[in-house]
C-alpha cells in the first residue's frame, strides 16, 4: 500500500507542478508557497484518501442492496451519509471503467456494453473521454485514479479563481479566499464527483481570458481563452458549456464597455476566433453528442414537453428555494433527516463568512462589483425560479429546453468575488464598520431562520445534536471574525494579519461543514470481487440483469458484464418505448426488472439473471451458483446476440411495431421488421440460415452466414446511428427489427459479415479536430517566424 500511496502522491504532485509551472509563465505569475497552498488545498477534503490509499467516493450507496450488501461489513460500510450522491457510484465510476477498458483493449472508447444493452459512450459526454483527469488517472489503478481525479478537478477550480482574481488586480491573500470560497462552495464539492465541477471549475479561467482579449488582444489571451473553452468542453456536461459560454459573454460586453470605441473591433474578432478554435479542436466531442442526442428519449421529452411547461414557481417556493442559499440544512439534509417536499440540490452557499465580507466589497467602489452583484441576483433568481425572470430565459432557444436551476454557480462566482473585493478593502483598513454590522446582521438572521426551522427538522427526523452543530459552524466563524475587527481596531495589528486569520477561519469552517459530502473508504470497499459471478463469461455476447433491486445498474461495467438495465441522461428513445415489455420504468432511476418470464428478455439476450437471498428458481431458469444468498441463475432458452427468426411481420409504424411485439411469446419464432411494405398487416416466412459469432468486442462482431436461401438476420444490438455493416467486404444496409435493434439481409451462400459501431459523429469530427490542431501550429510556428 505504500508504494501505492507514493505513486498516487507523484501523478498528482507531477500534475499539479506541471499546471502550476504554465499558469505561472503563461498566465501570472505564482510565488512558490502560493503555489503549494494551491496544491495542498484539495486535500481538506480528499487528502485523508490521497495519504492511505483510499477511496473519496460515496461507495457506501452501493452496499444499500445485494449482493454487496452482504460484504458491508468487511468493506468498513456503516449507513449511508449522502444517498443524493447515487450517480457518483451508479454512474460516473462505471463509465470511467468502460473507458479505461476501451483503452486497455487498445480500442477507442465509442461503445458502452455494460449498460441498457449497449449504448454509445463518447457521444454521452458524462465519461469525459478527453479529460485530463481521466487519461492521467491511467497511471493509476482505477480506485486511486478516482481519488485523483476528484482532487485534480478541485485544483483546476481553485487555480482558475486565483488567476482571475490576481488578474483583476487582488492581493495573495484575497486571491486565495476567493479560490477557496469557489471551490469549497457546496456546489462545486457535492457535483466534484459529477461532470458539473469540472465544467464549472474553469470559468473564472474563461472570465480572465476574456478580459485579456479586451485589454490586449494578444496571442497569450486567445491561448488562454481557447485553453479554457476546451476545458470545459471535454469535461461531458453540455447544459454548464452553455451557461457558461452565456455568462462569458455578459462578462466580455461588460468589458468591452470599458475600452474605447475604436478598440472593440479586434477584441470581437479574437473573441469569434477563439470560439472557432475550441469547437474545432472539441469537435470530436460534439459532433458525436449532436449525431446522438436527437435520438434520445430526453431531447423528444424536453423539446415537445418540457420546453412549454411552466419554469418558475410561486413567490412562497421561490423564497423556500432562496433560504437554501443561507442556511443549507433549513429544509432537512439527506443522510441526517427526510427532506421537505421536493429535494433541492446544493445551491449557492459557500460559508455565512463570506457574508460580511461580500458586503464589504460591495460597500466599496470596484466598477467590477455591479457586474458581479447582478450576476449573483440572476443566478439566485434562476435557481429559485423567480416569476418574469424565468420565463424570460427560458423564451430563449437552447435555454428553453435546458435546467436553469445549474445557473447557480452564477451566484457563487459573484459571492467569491464580491469577497474577493471585500478582503482587499478590509486588508488596507477599510470597510471595518461594514464587515462587523453585516457579521451582526447575519448571525440575527441565521439564529431567526434556523430557530424558525429547529420544529419542523425535528419532526423529520433531524437530531438535536446535528442541528446544533450545522448552526454553531455557521455562527461561530462570524463570532470570530467579530473577535478579529475588535482585536485589530484595539492593537491596530498589521491588516495583513486580519486578511490571513479570516481566511484560516474560513478554510475551518468549510471543512467542518463539507467534511461529510463525499466518505474516504479504504480501497477493499471499491466493489470487491463478488465471487458468484465468475460463472457468467466475460468477453462474449452474453447479457444479463438483476432482479428487481438486486445489483445496482451500471455498475455492470466494474464486473466485466453486460446488462439490459441501467439509468442515462440520454436514453435511447426506441429503447424506452419498448420498456413495457420486459421491466418497469422508474421515474429518475433505472428500469427494474420484476418478472424473469417476460419473453422480450430472452430476445434481449439475457442469459443470467441475479436474484436477492431466498427467491426461488423461475420456470425454466437454473440456479448457477450462489453466494451469501445472493443467487445466479441462467436462463438456457435465451436467444444469442444473433439469430435467425423463423417468421417476420413488416411495418415501419413505431406503435404497431410495439403492439405486436406485446404479443409476442417466442422471439425465436416470431419477430417484427421495421419496413413498409404493401397490403395488410401478415406473417411471411424467413429464410434460413446458420449464424456463428467468430469474434466479439463490444464496438465490433464478426459473423459467419450459411445462409440456404435470401434470409433476415436479426440482433438484440440497439440501434444507435453509427453501426455499419460489412458484407463480404461491402458495405451493406441495415434495417430497423424489433422497433429498437438492428437487423440485415444475406443472400443465399457462405458470408462473413462485420457489425461494427463507427459514427460518422465521431469520424467527422476527429478529422476536423486534427486539421485544427494542424491549423494552430502553423498559426503558432508563423507567429514565432514573425517575432524572430
Amino acid at each position: 500500500m505504500l508504494l501505492l500511496v507514493l505513486r498516487s502522491l507523484a501523478v498528482y504532485g507531477g500534475t499539479a507542478a506541471l499546471l502550476l509551472l504554465l499558469a505561472h509563465r503563461l498566465v501570472f505569475p505564482l510565488r512558490v508557497r502560493i503555489a503549494v497552498l494551491l496544491a495542498a488545498a484539495p486535500w481538506l477534503f480528499t487528502g485523508q484518501a490521497i495519504w492511505t490509499g483510499g477511496v473519496y467516493a460515496p461507495l457506501d450507496i452501493a452496499y444499500q442492496g445485494e449482493p454487496l450488501h452482504a460484504h458491508r461489513v468487511e468493506a468498513g460500510i456503516q449507513g449511508t451519509r449522502n444517498p443524493l450522491a447515487v450517480d457518483v457510484v451508479s454512474q460516473m465510476i462505471p463509465w470511467r471503467q468502460a473507458v479505461r477498458e476501451a483503452i486497455e483493449e487498445r480500442r477507442f472508447p465509442l461503445w458502452n456494453s455494460h449498460v441498457l444493452a449497449g449504448e454509445p459512450l463518447l457521444a454521452m459526454q458524462q465519461p469525459a473521454v478527453f479529460h485530463p483527469g481521466t487519461w492521467l488517472g491511467l497511471l493509476l489503478p482505477l480506485p486511486q485514479a478516482w481519488t485523483f481525479d476528484m482532487t485534480v478537478r478541485l485544483l483546476i477550480a481553485a487555480l482558475s479563481a486565483f488567476l482571475f482574481f490576481r488578474g483583476i488586480g487582488a492581493g495573495e491573500v484575497a486571491s486565495l479566499l476567493g479560490a477557496f470560497a469557489w471551490t469549497f462552495s457546496d456546489f462545486l464539492l457535492f457535483f466534484v464527483g459529477y461532470p458539473v465541477t469540472p465544467s464549472v471549475g474553469p470559468f473564472p479561467l474563461l472570465l480572465l481570458g476574456l478580459r485579456r482579449l479586451a485589454e490586449t488582444g494578444d496571442r497569450r489571451a486567445v491561448g488562454l481563452t481557447v485553453f479554457s473553452l476546451v476545458l470545459i468542453v471535454v469535461s461531458g456536461h453540455p447544459e454548464t458549456l452553455l451557461f457558461g459560454v452565456a455568462g462569458g459573454g455578459i462578462w466580455f460586453l461588460f468589458e468591452l464597455a470599458r475600452v474605447g470605441g475604436g478598440r472593440r473591433l479586434k477584441p470581437l474578432l479574437l473573441s469569434l476566433a477563439s470560439g472557432a478554435l475550441a469547437l474545432g479542436l472539441t469537435a470530436v466531442v460534439l459532433l458525436p453528442f449532436l449525431e446522438a442526442l436527437p435520438q434520445t428519449w430526453q431531447h423528444t421529452m424536453r423539446t415537445l414537453f418540457y420546453a412549454n411547461t411552466v419554469r418558475s414557481e410561486p413567490p412562497l417556493e421561490s423564497l423556500r428555494r432562496f433560504v437554501s442559499n443561507v442556511v443549507p440544512f433549513a429544509w432537512g439534509t439527506l443522510g441526517r433527516s427526510r427532506v421537505v417536499e421536493r429535494l433541492i440540490v446544493p445551491a449557492g452557499y459557500a460559508g455565512s463568512l463570506l457574508f460580511p465580507i461580500a458586503a464589504v466589497g460591495l460597500a466599496g467602489e470596484r466598477r467590477e462589483k455591479w457586474f458581479f452583484a447582478l450576476l449573483g441576483l440572476l443566478g439566485f433568481a434562476l435557481h429559485a425560479r423567480v416569476r418574469g425572470i424565468t420565463e424570460l430565459l427560458t423564451a430563449l432557444p437552447l435555454f428553453d429546453i435546458a435546467v436553469a436551476d445549474y445557473f447557480i454557480f452564477f451566484s457563487v462566482f459573484a459571492l467569491a468575488s464580491l469577497s474577493v473585493l471585500g478582503m482587499e478593502r478590509l486588508r488596507s483598513g477599510e470597510g471595518l464598520p461594514v464587515f462587523a454590522a453585516a457579521s451582526v446582521a447575519s448571525i440575527m438572521a441565521l439564529v431567526l431562520l434556523a430557530g424558525a426551522r429547529r420544529p419542523a427538522l425535528m419532526e423529520i427526523g433531524m437530531s438535536a445534536n446535528y442541528f446544533r452543530l450545522r448552526a454553531l459552524l455557521q455562527v461561530v466563524p462570524l463570532l470570530l471574525g467579530l473577535g478579529g475587527i475588535v482585536l485589530f481596531r484595539r492593537r491596530r495589528r498589521a491588516v495583513t494579519g486580519l486578511g490571513a486569520a479570516l481566511l484560516v477561519i474560513f478554510t475551518a469552517q468549510r471543512g467542518f461543514e463539507e467534511a461529510g459530502v463525499y466518505p474516504t473508504f479504504p480501497a477493499r470497499a471499491f466493489y470487491p470481487r463478488l465471487q458468484f459471478l465468475d460463472a457468467i463469461p466475460r468477453g462474449q455476447p452474453v447479457r444479463m440483469a438483476g432482479l428487481r433491486w438486486t445489483f445496482a445498474p451500471n455498475i455492470a461495467a466494474l464486473y466485466g458484464l453486460e446488462d439490459v438495465r441501467g439509468y442515462e441522461a440520454m436514453l435511447f428513445e426506441p429503447l424506452v418505448e419498448t420498456y413495457g415489455l420486459w421491466c418497469v420504468a422508474q421515474p429518475v432511476y433505472y428500469n427494474r426488472v420484476d418478472d424473469p418470464g417476460a419473453p422480450f428478455l430472452a430476445f434481449l439476450n439475457v442469459r443470467y439473471l441475479i436474484a436477492p437471498p431466498g427467491y426461488p428458481v423461475p420456470s425454466g431458469w437454473t440456479l448457477v451458483s450462489e453466494e451469501r444468498g445472493s443467487r445466479l441463475f441462467e436462463n438456457p432458452k435465451a436467444l444469442p446476440r444473433v439469430f435467425v427468426p423463423r417468421n417476420l411481420v413488416w411495418t415501419d409504424n413505431p406503435r404497431v411495431q410495439v403492439r405486436i411485439l406485446a404479443r409476442i411469446w417466442d422471439f425465436a419464432n416470431d419477430g417484427v421488421g421495421g419496413e413498409w411494405r404493401p397490403g395488410r398487416l401478415a406473417w411471411w416466412r424467413n429464410g434460413e440460415a446458420e449464424v456463428k459469432v467468430l469474434s466479439y468486442t463490444p464496438e465490433r462482431m464478426a459473423l459467419s452466414i450459411d445462409a440456404k436461401s435470401e434470409t433476415v438476420v436479426g440482433t438484440s444490438v440497439t440501434a444507435w446511428k453509427g453501426w455499419k455493416l460489412t458484407i463480404d467486404g461491402s458495405g451493406a444496409p441495415l434495417i430497423s427489427f424489433n422497433r429498437a435493434f438492428i437487423a440485415f439481409r444475406v443472400p443465399p451462400g457462405r458470408h462473413e459479415a462485420v457489425l461494427r459501431y463507427l459514427p460518422d459523429g465521431f469520424v467527422y469530427g476527429a478529422g476536423i479536430t486534427l486539421v485544427t490542431i494542424g491549423i494552430g501550429a502553423l498559426l503558432l510556428k508563423s507567429s514565432r517566424l514573425a517575432r524572430q
